[in-house]
């Protein structure tokens, strides 16, 4: 398999060298009952898996960083999400700078979507109030991008009012609350500040264990 995406990444190099065609999906352990610690943790290994593996063929660890795209989960802990992906970026560049990396190709684009075993079935209406949070944090966090499930997800057929609801969520938080207007609102606050770093402690020992 690893031989397969060494011939995707020339081909990615030749054909669209800005796609990013690796997949880091961390929510997986999320869902799969991981605290955030071990999402990030076990989310950072998958992603030098990707790197040592790939690198052994020979492909440059910059083209490698280059492809990849994480994938992360949030869920109801409002302050610790925030704290998981802005540790995350720090952790990242710590690696890249092991592999040699220049330090502008560090970045770590991340996608975001809600966790699902969150989603509560017997009262779904719940479930937009938890997804405007969920949503909160991942923008204040720093995602690219992200995704909002509708509040009646588990029922597994979505209703026209349900997507637009997760549609207006997004708007509400980008053109009312000015969500896009600051780079970085959480940067200098104490109780933030300190999540982050205990955040970062505790992966990094998980990430090397």
């Amino acid at each position: 398999i690893f031989k397969s995406l060494s011939n995707i990444l020339e081909e990615r190099a030749q054909l669209a060298p800005g796609f990013r065609v690796l997949e880091v999906n961390a929510g997986l352990f999320q869902d799969a009952g991981s605290t955030l610690v071990e999402e990030l943790g076990f989310g950072l290994s998958a992603a030098v898996e990707y790197m040592d593996r790939l690198t052994d063929l020979c492909n440059d660890p910059s083209v490698v960083a280059g492809a990849m795209q994480f994938n992360f989960c949030v869920g109801a802990n409002y302050f610790m999400e925030i704290a998981k992906l802005r540790a995350a970026r720090i952790l990242w560049k710590r690696i890249c700078v092991a592999y040699g990396i220049p330090e502008d190709q560090h970045y770590m684009p991340i996608h975001t979507s809600r966790a699902e075993w969150k989603l509560t079935l017997y009262d779904p209406h719940v479930n937009m109030l938890r997804g405007t949070t969920e949503a909160m944090s991942a923008i204040l966090g720093g995602a690219d991008s992200l995704t909002v499930r509708t509040y009646d997800h588990p029922y597994g057929q979505a209703s026209a009012f349900s997507e637009r609801i997760a549609r207006n969520t997004q708007i509400i938080l980008k053109e009312e609350a000015y969500f896009n207007k600051v780079i970085d609102p959480a940067a200098g606050s104490y109780y933030i500040e300190s999540l982050t770093d205990g955040m970062i402690r505790e992966a990094w020992a998980l990430f090397q264990s």
